[in-house]
């Protein structure tokens, strides 16, 4: 499979553009338009369910008509009419946004190519707390995780792109707000879904179903809604990948070696469970009282096993090397073979669980020109391990005698998705092939809560200004108490007295169609661990009878302490809106300011070296709590012209700000995991075998400042008589504070066991606010139907960025995390009688990760060490036969053309990881009362 050229792609997306208006200049008018009228976005409108893919693109357009700013949206016939798993996948067909995969499924949403913590995420208008990440040592901090709500219980999503001073503030990318339906505005119904989901990789077929219903009485008084949504999927992804490249002397020639090479087999058993209700009543016509509550439980059983060899860490890989073997390209080691080396057998289990309850009482008072509207809400998201991070590990011996293995990266990796070769003469189906070496454990637990009350209060009228009609005067508040908790512990288990690891702990042979796909010569299948067995014969020495603790359950030591945290924070805001028209040239408008307070406490532990009263070094744990405080203005003004009774300009300038990640705010000092371990349990011998490179880590930083930005927007909106519209957005951010990891040298502390204090140099990477950024594009969106039932919808964004960061050598330019200079998205549809079919292709451009390929938001200062995912696309499909009015059966296709994923670091000629993760179908019925 050869990667498709950007301009290729460029081509195809101008190519919709240009055929989506000859074919909406073709269009035949109908009586009525999407929307004639002009109104705000939260006005209340009857909500009929349907199942027509163009009347869900007309009703998204019918908001985006509305808005009082710039803004995109999508309704609920949109969601539910493609393979979206949740609402990450319904929203990547709005210009400007774009979403990250895992597994196959998306889980985070840039919005204005910034990443993920750059976008507020709100539910009814209400923030959301935030799952952290527990299965590794990064945190996505206030990255919300979309996987946690299913599509097929939202009513509709609205993002917001220009602020106005009552949304909350916190996204300088934009406000994503979901909602769930109004009782009282929704017909009433029964709709319910059943249908199997079967993954291509792993060939399993696992049943999903939808059921959802409301009422309403008579009067439109009373009414309820509901639903529960249950999901499974059990899927199989491979990756091939290494950590970094080390500079080897290679026949007199310097080389970049890539370290161990991994190849990793993951296998996930992934269920969500998700129910939502709505009461709400109209004791008088001016008053509606409303409740509300969503409830999710997304549960992750994970598999991975892992295959790596030893390459560029080695210090002798120069002598170890085969003599001619080395395949060198653009001075990068892309093959070669090695004899002696080792290999290493190992695997990680855990069980996540991410839990997630929003409760939310609110009431509208409506009568006499005022309007007021106070609401109090509840969000809490518990993120746990029911089973914590299980880590075993055997290997070979070191210089094992006659042992061999090769690598061949093939011509181009990254471009073609696939590697040439992975050998090794070493039998991995026999149990003995890497010997038992260590097992190791990772409880970790996070609480995030958020307590918010918010009012609105507004007064409509018509005040004559010479041409100016000031209509209406909104002020309003804003109080929100988060807090977060993060526990983790880090354990080397032992055996149980008596117990003892034989061949039969590690016979679990891994599914033959491994790497099939990717890499052409392979060695093959392995053997990997019985889990059962060995959390049956170990136990956490002197703490817990098991390897199944929580992080409460065990006393935490100096390093549990150093890398756990909790931090408090208060937000107070207030802002006053003042809506105004001028009929004489079209005009429409609001024009607000919006002050906002945010108080934080972070609390975390910091470690010293001592001396102890016999004068032995000692480790001295102190609490620490550090405090701060920031307000900003917030001014915002938005200007909506109807030039004709089709054609709309919008203008808007703003004032906005994002919030530092929780997880940047931490006091935390989290050395590398597998150090910790080791020195906890044998001192400073772990320290001395290591190389200076392998000593390193992370934390955070509670004096950040929060990023701000100042934003110019401009939007050129048509829509057609009858169905769709064309839309071009210009936008310029300019950020301040923005911030940046950097690396410096600290004396780390750790304790071990035995209560002995080491110390030892570390390279901790720090965030810090280190410079500006400017972050331009243009956005394109078109929805038209063509003629015969066809019809086609479609969305570019084209973004330029550059960060300028102060660093110890001077100022120099960086790149941005998370930001693709290109994505698009294509969505041919048809309906003609009962049939109906969608597809929809999006691609996004290359976009600097993390180290765990997950976008970040921070700037990189080195490009040579970015880790780039590399310009990848999808494609999703939904086909429907409606068999009377209320029964359909359909079929839907997700990343039907098998595309996989990859990464470089710093250039394409320095591979980092190739992901497969397969197609995957559903098939059912859907039935709508």
């Amino acid at each position: 499979m050869t990667r498709t050229t950007l301009a290729t792609r460029l081509l195809a997306g101008c190519a919709l553009f240009g055929f989506a208006a000859a074919a909406a200049a073709q269009a035949t008018d109908a009586a009525a338009g999407p929307d004639d009228g002009a109104g705000g976005a939260g006005e209340e409108a009857e909500i009929v369910i349907t199942g027509s893919f163009a009347e869900s693109l007309n009703d998204a357009l019918r908001i985006k008509r509305r808005a009082d700013s710039i803004a995109d949206a999508v309704s609920a016939a949109d969601i539910g009419d493609f393979p979206s798993v949740n609402v990450a996948e319904a929203l990547q067909r709005l210009p400007g946004v774009s979403i990250s995969r895992e597994a196959g499924e998306g889980q985070f949403v840039s919005v204005r190519g910034l990443g993920p913590n750059f976008s507020n995420v709100t539910l009814n208008g209400a923030p959301i707390a935030y799952n952290e990440n527990i299965r590794n040592s990064d945190q996505s901090g206030r990255q919300f995780q979309f996987r946690v709500i299913p599509a097929d219980l939202i009513s509709g999503i609205v993002v917001t792109k220009a602020p106005t001073a009552d949304i909350i503030d916190g996204g300088i990318g934009g406000a994503v707000d979901i909602r769930i339906a109004s009782p009282l505005d929704t017909a009433s119904f029964v709709s319910a879904r059943a249908f199997g989901h079967y993954e291509q990789r792993t060939e399993e077929l696992t049943p999903n179903g939808s059921l959802s219903a409301g009422w309403r009485n008579d009067a439109r008084t009373l009414g309820v809604i509901g639903g529960i949504s249950y999901q499974t999927r059990k899927v199989q992804f491979e990756r091939f990948q290494h950590f970094g490249y080390t500079d080897r002397v290679i026949a007199g020639q310097t080389v970049s070696v890539p370290n161990d090479v991994v190849t990793t087999l993951e296998r996930e058993d992934r269920r969500r469970l998700s129910a939502m209700g709505g009461v709400e009543w109209a004791p008088i016509p001016a008053l509606r009282l409303k409740a509300e509550a969503l409830y999710s439980n997304f549960n992750n059983e994970i598999m991975e096993d892992r295959v790596s060899f030893e390459w560029g860490t080695r210090a002798d890989f120069a002598s170890k090397l085969v003599p001619g073997s080395a395949v060198i390209k653009d001075g990068v080691l892309y093959g070669g073979e090695l004899r002696g080396g080792r290999i290493n057998r190992n695997a990680e289990f855990s069980e996540q669980t991410h839990e997630n309850l929003f409760l939310q009482a609110s009431a509208t008072y409506d009568a006499s020109g005022w309007r007021i509207a106070p609401s109090f809400s509840y969000s809490r998201a518990d993120s746990g391990l029911d089973l914590p991070l299980q880590r075993i590990d055997g290997r070979t011996a070191d210089n094992q005698p006659g042992l061999v293995y090769s690598l061949v990266y093939g011509d181009d990796p990254v471009g073609n998705r696939r590697i040439g070769r992975v050998q090794t003469n070493l039998d991995l189906t026999q149990a003995n092939a890497a010997p038992f070496y260590r097992y190791r454990i990772r409880p970790t637990n996070s609480l995030d809560d958020d307590k918010t009350a918010l009012v609105d209060i507004s007064r409509t009228f018509e005040a004559d200004l010479g041409g100016f009609v000031l209509s209406k005067i909104s002020v309003g508040g804003q109080y929100t108490d988060r807090s977060r908790d993060y526990q983790r512990r880090d354990r080397t288990v032992s055996l149980r007295p008596g117990a003892s690891v034989d061949g039969s702990f590690v016979d679990q042979l891994v599914p033959s169609n491994v790497f099939n796909q990717m890499i052409d010569d392979f060695y093959g299948r392995w053997v990997s661990y019985d889990r059962d067995a060995f959390k049956d014969a170990f136990i956490v020495p002197g703490e817990y009878d098991g390897t199944d603790p929580q992080s409460d359950d065990l006393v935490a030591n100096g390093q549990d302490l150093q890398q756990s945290y909790a931090i408090g924070e208060k937000i107070k805001a207030g802002y006053v809106r003042a809506d105004f028209a001028a009929d004489a040239i079209g005009l429409r408008g609001n024009a607000g300011l919006r002050y906002v307070t945010t108080s934080t406490e972070v609390d975390g532990t910091i470690l010293r070296a001592g001396t102890g009263p016999n004068g032995a070094a000692t480790t001295i744990i102190e609490p620490a709590r550090f405090e701060g405080k920031y307000d900003e203005w917030l001014p915002s003004l938005n200007l909506n012209f109807d030039l004709t009774r089709n054609l709309v300009l919008r203008l808007a300038a703003s004032r906005s700000l994002t919030r530092p990640s929780l997880a940047d705010l931490r006091t935390a000092t989290v050395p590398n995991s597998s150090v910790i371990s080791d020195v906890y349990d044998r001192g400073q011998a772990a320290i001395d075998e290591r190389p200076a490179s392998a000593l390193n880590g992370v934390g955070g930083n509670p004096d950040l400042k929060p990023y701000t930005a100042l934003n110019f927007d401009a939007s050129l909106e048509y829509y057609f008589d009858g169905f769709g519209g064309l839309s071009v957005a210009l936008f310029h951010k300019d950020i301040k504070n923005f911030i940046g990891s950097i690396g410096r040298t600290e004396q780390v502390v750790l304790n071990t066991r035995t209560g002995q204090t080491v110390t030892a140099d570390f390279l901790i990477t720090r965030p810090q606010n280190i410079g500006d950024a400017k972050v331009s594009g243009i956005e394109i969106g078109a929805a038209v139907e063509i003629a015969y039932g066809f019809g086609i919808a479609g969305s570019a964004t084209f973004t330029d960025s550059e960060a300028k960061i102060e660093t110890p050598a001077g100022l120099i330019k960086a790149q941005l995390q998370g930001v693709s200079d290109t994505s698009f998205s294509i969505s041919p549809f048809f309906k003609l009688g009962p049939v109906e079919a969608n597809f929809s292709y999006t691609w996004r451009s290359d976009f600097s990760t993390n180290g765990n390929i997950s976008p970040g938001s921070n700037a990189v200062t080195n490009p040579l060490d970015a880790i780039v995912q590399d310009g990848s696309g999808t494609l999703d499909m939904s086909a429907k036969v409606k068999i009377n009015p209320a029964l359909e059966i359909f079929v839907e296709g997700t990343n039907v053309l098998d595309e996989r994923q990859a990464a470089y670091q710093g250039t394409e000629a320095r591979p980092y990881q190739i992901h497969e993760y397969g197609r995957s179908f559903n098939f059912g019925v859907r039935a709508s009362f």
